[in-house]
């Protein structure tokens, strides 16, 4: 007979029989069991940032800015032994209004950002705080872009929210929808992409080719995954035993419970997030589209970048495109922030041919300042504001809606008495 494992107060486990229960008891008690309480969560998010704030990552984090660079210095290193790199005063000669253009598309693509996270937000019963919505968005692009494999921009998002006046259910939501729907329209593009290429045959095989593949299917098993565990709860937690199982016996993991734990409670903020937002589908079908609109306009930058230093063939913009999501479907395998190394050199080897002779080293450093660089600046921006004005705003925001509370209350009181006194008058007459 198949067992269930029961926490108890003191945090151990012991065997209970699942067929004592009903069909209701049982669905409450997986959700006891599995479920992670919104205090819980808050918690971890919290203990996330502390560690990125530690003196540890902070070390880590200058390791692979210092990588970062040594990659950039070996690939102009490699450029100036294959040709002629045109030189940095030679520049002036750039369409520099397509400069204004990238600036542009980066702006629109925070509002769009920031759109689609107050639309959620408004979704979860809140008021509307479109500068709040973005700078969580630009917390999260840059913490995603000092974390391997971007796995800090969800925890720093909960923790920013909680401490803005928002309930722990909204902080948890919130992000985690926004992370669900950008997984999604990401997949999307990337199969879009995929099909492209077997079709038209506009990427020759190579490294990048193959690497972006395989990330493209490893995105798309993790993506179909947590979508089968989120909506099928027995299904998933089969699948999720057996696989945990497997680990387990192959040593990969030592403690199964936790493990077991941690899984289920991931595959039960996604089965929130699909029920609270996903009733609608208006509504989710039009924050997807504009996910992916903002992929797409991230994807467009190296052709902006490609007419700015003077490229003529209007047509390139789809195969640069298809490019790009190969090259970011590649990058988001390899453990290292910002998939340092990866984008570098694949940008290097695929658009080398496209650019003008002597100019992609230059292209390459304006498109990992679009697409890289300026949000670790913007985070940094963010950050040195709320320390310098933000968090007083917010603490004055905060006594602000206080007040306001009362003030309705206190009136609402006062219409009540109002009542009560004229009932009283009519009852006193009759």
């Amino acid at each position: 007979m198949k067992k269930t494992l029961l926490k108890n107060s003191n945090m151990s486990y012991k065997r209970v029989n699942p067929s004592v229960f009903s069909s209701r008891e049982k669905f409450s008690i997986s959700h006891i069991l599995y479920a992670k309480s919104d205090k819980e969560q808050i918690e971890e998010a919290e203990q996330s940032v502390s560690k990125q704030k530690s003196k540890k990552k902070k070390i880590w984090n200058t390791i692979f800015f210092i990588i970062n660079l040594v990659v950039v210095a070996a690939i102009l290193a490699y450029q100036l032994t294959q040709e002629n790199i045109t030189s940095f005063s030679e520049l002036k000669n750039l369409k520099f209004y397509y400069l204004a253009v990238l600036f542009g598309v980066f702006a629109f693509i925070m509002i769009l950002d920031s759109h689609r996270t107050n639309c959620f937000l408004r979704k979860s019963g809140n008021r509307s705080r479109p500068f709040l919505c973005y700078k969580m968005c630009a917390i999260g692009r840059y913490y995603d872009n000092i974390t391997p494999m971007s796995s800090g921009g969800e925890p720093s998002q909960i923790f920013y929210m909680s401490h803005r006046g928002l309930d722990a259910s909204s902080s948890i939501s919130v992000p985690m929808a926004r992370y669900v729907v950008s997984q999604m329209s990401w997949i999307i593009v990337g199969i879009v992409a995929v099909i492209c290429i077997i079709v038209t045959r506009v990427m020759d095989i190579s490294a990048v080719l193959i690497i972006g593949f395989a990330g493209f299917l490893v995105n798309f098993f993790m993506l179909s995954l947590s979508l089968t565990l989120s909506m099928s709860k027995k299904i998933g937690n089969t699948l999720v035993v057996k696989v945990l199982r497997l680990l387990q016996k192959i040593r990969i993991i030592k403690n199964y419970e936790k493990q077991y734990d941690r899984v289920m409670k991931v595959v039960d903020g996604y089965q929130k997030t699909m029920k609270m937002y996903a009733k609608n589908k208006l509504f989710f079908f039009y924050t997807l589209l504009v996910s992916i609109l903002i992929f797409v306009l991230t994807y467009t930058m190296p052709y902006l970048i490609y007419l700015m230093f003077g490229g003529t063939d209007y047509n390139l913009w789809g195969t640069m495109l298809i490019y790009c999501v190969m090259i970011d479907l590649g990058a988001s395998i390899i453990p290292i922030p910002g998939g340092t190394g990866m984008n570098e050199i694949s940008f290097t080897f695929v658009f080398t041919a496209m650019f003008p002779e002597g100019t992609v080293f230059w292209a390459l450093l304006f498109w990992r300042f679009m697409t890289y660089y300026i949000y670790i600046l913007q985070g940094v921006a963010i950050v040195i504001y709320d320390y310098a004005y933000g968090n007083r705003k917010y603490r004055w925001l905060e006594k602000k809606w206080q007040l306001e509370k009362e003030s309705i209350s206190f009136q609402e009181e006062q219409i009540k008495k109002y009542k009560r006194e004229q009932r009283k008058r009519k009852n006193s007459i009759k």
